[in-house]
């Protein structure tokens, strides 16, 4: 027997032959889905859409204080916003999931529930950079949506959010540029007070070391040079006063210290006499640069007064006072030509001046005759040389103390410049550290000064922004279920469930139908073919069964329509919206 090959003909046959086992299931399971479907409660979303706006002055001129990528701040805000506090104070505010709080008396499940409702979606495009020239995905957009059951509660509190987005934005922003300024601010005010006391430092290190800073170090070096030579002046002037006094001294030694009458040339002086006449010429030249209480001074006094007793003293104490004041008012007179008044050699010698005219005033007057005599018989040759080796010797004595000053001149000078190079090592650390504060104190101003003016760019809104082109709308449809989609798949599964039925039957109670079939089978074709006979009591059945099914796809249809206008969209609103569609085609 050959296999039996069904064509379309013979499936046609099996869908009318099970006609009723298709359509009865098909519109029970229909009618079943559609009760579902419309049953669902219907859930609405509300979206605002709101964009990513870049700053308004360039970043070259003025560079803000936010750095971060929007999608990052969006993010952030999100967190923020979604905190249990915040998320219960707009679900009291909006009376939110009523039931669900009386069932839960925790907050858990209803922040939860509230931020699954909540949808944040970052709207991205394809742009070019500007710096690097390649293309690259950024974030231009992005929209807050909520869902609920009721339209207009979704629109509010989707409107809620999108506020709560836009200032959550200004507010960070803001308190990012005050904070930056702030910061900055407090760093430049601690580095300026490092930098004052770094020059404290500085200063009080130059008054300590004044006459050892490197600056002053060529000067220190002049100066040691030309002190140096000034020593070696003084001393060839002492050297040379040294070999006039040596000469002088010959000369002295063979000029009498009396005049003889009648003579024309005197006796020699005694050598004790010579000495003597040195030692008051000595005495007088300390007497100008010593104190009364000198050790020496001391010493050529008693020295004198011995020879005075052993030679006795050829003037009169007035006389011998008179000529010391005139030699030392001789020596004054040079002093004078050579240095202003106010030297301290100068000084010292009108002291000494002084004080023999008070001497010379505190002695008693002399006979006359007798002074005449006495001062007849001194020869002015002798006296005269004497003065001048006396005044030489005074300006030699004057010449040593100014070499002994400009030696310690000299060692000052010379432990200046050894000093400098230790002093040189402190000092340019000082002034290391000093430019070093300064430069991060002149910075961080230069930093202020730009958050300042990025604070400013903040607080006037021409940073970058979120700009609310699209606020939330009352949804006029329900975002879940969809129903169109459920019903269409309930019907494809309602056809499917009668079509496998009517399969299921035909395959187990199918029987042998047709002319072809017995051909089939008997191998050979029957030799008349009589066709099924109804009596009339079978038609009018089957009128009666038909106008029965055309009732109930009536009511089927009716209750459809029912369903349609309450639980999906009324029916004027879907003639309008029909209308409108139809004219647009």
């Amino acid at each position: 027997m050959e296999e039996e090959v069904k064509g379309i003909r013979d499936y046609l046959e099996v869908f009318w032959r099970r006609k009723y086992w298709i359509l009865i299931p098909a519109i029970v399971l229909m009618t079943g889905v559609a009760i579902f479907t419309y049953s669902l409660p219907a859930t609405y979303k509300s979206e605002g859409l709101i964009l990513i706006e870049s700053q308004e002055i360039p970043q070259d001129l003025i560079r803000t204080t936010v750095t971060s990528y929007a999608d990052q701040r969006i993010e952030v805000i999100k967190q923020r916003l979604m905190t249990t506090t915040r998320v219960m104070q707009i679900v009291n505010k909006y009376n939110l999931y009523a039931e669900e709080r009386q069932k839960s008396p925790t907050t858990g499940p209803i922040v939860s529930l509230f931020r699954e409702n909540v949808s944040v979606n970052i709207v991205q495009a394809n742009v070019t950079d500007p710096v690097s020239g390649r293309a690259k995905r950024a974030s231009i957009a992005f929209r807050v949506s909520f869902l609920d059951k009721d339209p207009r509660i979704a629109q509010q509190v989707a409107n809620e959010l999108v506020t709560e987005f836009l200032n959550e934005n200004v507010r960070t922003r803001t308190d990012r540029a005050e904070d930056t300024t702030q910061f900055l601010k407090l760093e430049g005010d601690r580095m300026q007070k490092e930098v004052q006391q770094t020059e404290r430092e500085i200063a009080e290190f130059r008054d300590q070391y004044s006459d050892s800073l490197p600056d002053l170090l060529q000067y220190n070096l002049s100066m040691v040079q030309n002190t140096q030579q000034e020593i070696a002046a003084v001393e060839n002037q002492i050297m040379v006063l040294g070999d006039q006094i040596t000469t002088m001294s010959l000369q002295l030694s063979m000029i009498p210290q009396q005049n003889v009458p009648g003579a024309v040339a005197g006796p020699q002086a005694t050598p004790e006499q010579v000495a003597l006449e040195r030692l008051r010429a000595e005495l007088r030249s300390m007497q100008s640069r010593y104190s009364e209480n000198h050790p020496d001074l001391q010493r050529v006094k008693r020295e004198v007064a011995s020879l005075e007793a052993q030679v006795g003293s050829t003037l009169s104490p007035r006389q011998s006072v008179e000529a010391e004041i005139t030699a030392v008012q001789s020596n004054l007179q040079n002093l004078k030509q050579r240095y202003a008044s106010e030297h301290p050699d100068v000084k010292a010698e009108e002291a000494n001046l002084a004080k023999l005219q008070q001497r010379l005033r505190d002695l008693p007057a002399e006979d006359v005759s007798s002074a005449v005599v006495e001062t007849s018989n001194t020869n002015p040759v002798y006296v005269e040389v004497k003065a001048k080796i006396d005044s030489i010797q005074r300006e030699i004595g004057r010449l040593r103390d100014r070499e002994q000053r400009l030696r310690a001149k000299l060692v000052d000078y010379e432990n200046r410049v050894v000093q400098t190079n230790q002093v040189q090592r402190a000092y340019m650390d000082l002034t290391r550290d000093h430019e070093n504060k300064l430069n991060q104190y002149q910075q961080l101003r230069a930093k202020q000064l730009q958050a300042e003016l990025a604070q400013t760019l903040e607080s006037e809104n021409k940073g970058e922004s979120f700009t609310l082109i699209e606020p939330p709308q009352v949804p006029s449809s329900a975002e879940k279920p969809n129903r169109p989609k459920l019903l269409a798949m309930g019907f494809m599964a309602s056809v499917g469930s009668g079509v496998g039925l009517a399969f299921l039957i035909e395959m187990f109670f199918g029987g042998v139908r047709g002319y072809s079939n017995i051909s089939r089978i008997v191998g050979k074709p029957p030799l008349v073919v009589i066709p099924f006979i109804r009596t009339e009591k079978e038609k009018s059945k089957r009128r009666a069964l038909i106008y029965r099914w055309l009732i109930v796809l009536i009511l089927i249809g009716i209750a459809a329509i029912a369903v349609f206008h309450f639980f999906v969209m009324d029916l004027e609103v879907f003639w309008f919206k029909l209308l409108n569609k139809l004219s647009l085609l």
